[in-house]
């Protein structure tokens, strides 16, 4: 016989409680402590179990729960010492060396784009493992850049979520047909189309914004050489969900089911874990979300942004559904047709590539442009100093200006001097 008690005193019942967000904010520069366990529970198991000769020893439990603090305690410090240590050559890398970052991603950026294309024509069969390497390389990067600027609320959005879908997918349950057909809709739908809404860009040097574009482009892709260019007979032991005889035919009707649980099981865990948890930080600006951004930046003239809360949570959660649901309709073409699908991809790729060359065309030209005004501000003010001074001496502007050149050139040392003969020599 089996007797519970399951009386426990108010005062200790939440003195052992703690979430998934707690542990992500373990590293917290602006947490001290952990709070979730400074006092541990005297009343942790205050019950009986009674099974013949089986007897619980309690009071052997509530010591070893009062041993818990020093050891969680201990396990911080040493893991704050160890990601101490890393973080400043990181940061150096990361933050610092930008121009030898850029170099160094810009021909990294090069080679990626040949594997892609070398790998989907001459081995789709192995571009699933492609995808997951590079996922795994450049998840931590995006992770530790996003956790230093404080945005890694960011990582719990949709796109990153569907990722892991995928993952799961291609390693875990692949023989599972609705897990196959919402993550070929998620990536045909959401995050093919977030290219565009999001103006994702294709710009070689930058690690921020090709990993984005990876994020959103490679899911689709990888999908598209499961689906369409894998045999039947290989896709049969691989990847049964996505052989004829798994997926037979495509049902809207079906898929909007499934996505929608799918959606709702991300929607309900990040608010609870983001929006409600950690919507103090949010509030103070110690943090950043998506909501917050677009609401603050992008849309924050819209008449609904102005209304009371939490109206444009709730709004924007539905707007979002919807923008899902709609995104996902043409899935159906995507799904039943190989040269469909692939021009698809292709236009969602050239979108980021014209993103990219605005960029570099309109950073890079209003850059030069700027330079370009300072540079004549700077030869109107010169020149101007020159009249005056030439006016003043009595000296005519060219004498003046042979004047200054000479103690220019007087100042000027026998290496440069050296240097600029060499120039010249070359020139010539």
């Amino acid at each position: 016989m089996v007797v519970q008690n399951s009386e426990v005193p108010d005062d200790n019942k939440d003195s052992w409680k703690t979430t998934v967000a707690d542990f992500i904010e373990v590293l917290d520069p602006s947490a001290s402590t952990v709070q979730s366990f400074t006092q541990p529970s005297a009343h942790f198991f205050k019950q009986k179990i009674q099974n013949g000769k089986f007897n619980w020893n309690f009071e052997k439990i509530k010591d070893s729960a009062g041993d818990l603090t020093p050891q969680l305690e201990l396990f911080r410090r040493k893991t704050i010492q160890r990601v101490q240590a890393m973080d400043k050559p990181l940061q150096s890398i990361f933050f610092h060396n930008s121009s030898v970052l850029d170099k160094s991603f810009y021909t990294f950026t090069l080679f990626n784009i040949f594997a892609v294309g070398l790998i989907l024509g001459r081995f789709p069969e192995w571009f699933h493992v492609y995808y997951t390497v590079m996922l795994l390389v450049l998840m931590p990067v995006r992770f530790y850049t996003y956790y230093k600027t404080n945005n890694h609320y960011f990582l719990a959005d949709l796109c990153y979520f569907v990722n892991g879908m995928c993952l799961i997918y291609i390693w875990v349950l692949p023989h599972s047909v609705h897990l196959y057909q919402t993550c070929f809709a998620f990536t045909f739908g959401t995050l093919s189309f977030a290219v565009i809404t999001w103006r994702n860009s294709i710009v070689v040097h930058s690690l921020d914004r090709i990993t984005s574009c990876f994020i959103h482009i490679m899911p689709p892709v990888t999908m598209y050489a499961i689906t369409h260019l894998l045999g039947e007979d290989l896709k049969a032991v691989r990847f049964p969900a996505a052989s004829q005889h798994g997926s037979p035919a495509w049902t809207l009707k079906t898929n909007v089911f499934y996505t929608s649980i799918y959606y709702l099981i991300w929607q309900s865990s990040y608010h609870y874990f983001i929006t409600l948890r950690k919507k103090e930080k949010i509030r103070l600006g110690k943090r950043m979300t998506s909501f917050e951004y677009l609401t603050t930046h992008k849309f924050k003239d819209l008449r609904f942004v102005k209304l009371p809360s939490p109206w444009p949570m709730i709004l924007y959660t539905l707007f979002q559904y919807l923008y899902q649901l709609g995104s996902m309709i043409l899935c159906v073409v995507w799904f039943k047709h190989r040269i469909a699908a692939g021009m698809f991809l292709l236009f969602i790729f050239l979108c980021a590539g014209r993103n990219g060359a605005s960029y570099y065309i309109d950073y890079y030209g209003k850059r030069f442009e700027k330079e370009l005004n300072m540079l004549r501000m700077q030869v109107d003010s010169l020149t101007q100093q020159v009249n005056e001074k030439s006016s003043s001496s009595g000296m005519s502007t060219s004498a003046y200006l042979d004047s200054q050149m000479s103690s220019v050139s007087s100042s000027i040392s026998d290496e440069l001097l050296w240097e600029m003969k060499l120039s010249d020599d070359e020139d010539s």
